[in-house]
Formats: C-alpha cells, sequence, structure tokens
C-alpha cells in the first residue's frame, strides 16, 4: 500500500487523540474545585486556537481538522468557564478577547485566504501556552493541572507534526512541532520524571509500571556498586 494512502490515517488519528486532549482538565475541574497552577489566560487563549483551527478546517475541508476542533471548541469553552469559576476571574474578559478575535480571522480570510488563517492559528497556539509557561516556571503550584492532557497534547501534537510535514502544511507543522516541547516544559514540572519513576517502582500503577521503569532500577543499582 502507498504510503500516501496512510496520510489521511495519520490526521484522524492525530485529531481522534485532540478530541481527547481537553478532556482531563475539564474532568478534574469538575470534580477538584481546587485549580491551583491553572492559567485563565492560556484557557481564554486555548479556545480562541480551537475556534481560528476550526475556521481553517472548514476552510480546506479538511477532516482531521475538522473532528479535532468540533469538540475541541466545546471542551475549549467549558474549560473556560469553569476555570473562570474556579479561579474567581470574571467570564467577561472571555467574552470580550472572542468579540475581538472573531472579526481578526474573518478579516484575514478576506485578505489572505486560508494561509493567513492558518498563520494565526499558528500565533494563537503558541502564545496560547505562554502564561501557562510563566505560572510553571514562578514554581507556583500545580495541583489544578492535569497531567494527562499534557501527556495527550504531546502525542497529538507529536502526529499533527508528522500530517502537516506529509500534506505541505507549514502552518500545522511549525505549531505542532513547538507544542510538543511546551506541554513537555509544563508536564515536566507537573510530574517531574524522577517522582514517576519513584511512584511506578513502588508500585503505584501495578505491575505494568514497574516493569517499565525495572531496566532503570537495575542500571542505577549496577552504578552504584561499581561506585562504591
Amino acid at each position: 500500500m502507498p504510503v500516501a494512502s496512510f496520510v489521511p490515517l495519520l490526521g484522524l488519528l492525530a485529531a481522534g487523540l485532540g478530541v481527547l486532549t481537553g478532556v482531563p482538565q475539564v474532568l478534574r475541574l469538575l470534580r477538584d474545585p481546587d485549580a491551583t497552577g491553572l492559567s485563565y489566560s492560556s484557557a481564554v487563549l486555548g479556545a480562541l486556537a480551537s475556534g481560528t483551527w476550526l475556521s481553517y478546517g472548514v476552510a480546506l475541508l479538511d477532516p482531521a481538522q475538522l473532528l479535532a476542533n468540533v469538540p475541541g471548541v466545546v471542551c475549549a469553552v467549558v474549560t473556560v468557564v469553569l476555570a473562570s469559576r474556579r479561579l474567581a476571574v470574571p467570564l467577561r474578559h472571555a467574552v470580550v478577547a472572542l468579540a475581538a478575535w472573531a472579526p481578526l480571522v474573518a478579516a484575514a480570510f478576506v485578505v489572505g485566504g486560508v494561509v493567513v488563517v492558518g498563520v494565526l492559528g499558528t500565533t494563537v497556539s503558541l502564545v496560547k501556552m505562554l502564561p501557562q509557561i510563566v505560572t510553571v516556571l514562578r514554581r507556583a503550584p500545580l495541583h489544578g493541572l492535569a497531567p494527562s492532557t499534557f501527556v495527550l497534547t504531546q502525542v497529538s501534537a507529536s502526529l499533527w507534526t508528522g500530517y502537516g510535514l506529509a500534506t505541505g502544511q507549514a502552518s500545522v507543522v511549525v505549531c505542532s512541532a513547538v507544542t510538543v516541547v511546551l506541554a513537555g516544559i509544563v508536564l515536566s514540572r507537573r510530574c517531574p520524571p524522577v517522582a514517576v519513576a519513584r511512584a511506578l517502582h513502588a508500585g503505584r500503577f501495578g505491575l505494568p509500571g514497574q516493569l517499565l521503569v525495572r531496566p532503570f532500577v537495575l542500571a542505577r543499582r549496577a552504578t552504584l556498586t561499581l561506585a562504591a
């Protein structure tokens, strides 16, 4: 089977995972009133990004973009509403941002077509992570963040990078590749690798987790023995 025939499947797989990325954060906000460490600005920008990429997908009639961003917009809006309540931030800021952004996207399409809309989507998608990164770098508590959201974001963005390369969509490639890095920064702070390894070794995630870190544990013990 030609490699080209796998490209649509890659896009649909990326989109399928993309649909799920925001779900863990929504569930966490529903279960736990503690939203410490969650950036409201990032949540609002995330909703604008989803809306922009949905417009991009509609303009291209790209099934992968439509599959990812129709539910993505819904999930992003729910996140904004819940974050507004949990963090006691007026929702009107998000409404004003949406009212200002929608005409800009429409104007971009009229002036430059789908390419300019893709540039806008890339820009807001990259910017949306910056407030969250600032919060992370300040070493603030991050209990309100759902780690699964950032794991899924990394995997989905990796697939989108491959899809963008295969279809020649430069905006998708740039946006997705940088998203992989930024999500990794947040994840490494929310779940430090050493702490995760210790939790796996202690059996917190069952036998599969213990087997996963077993080679690293044995290697470390061997290193310590040689050093002694």
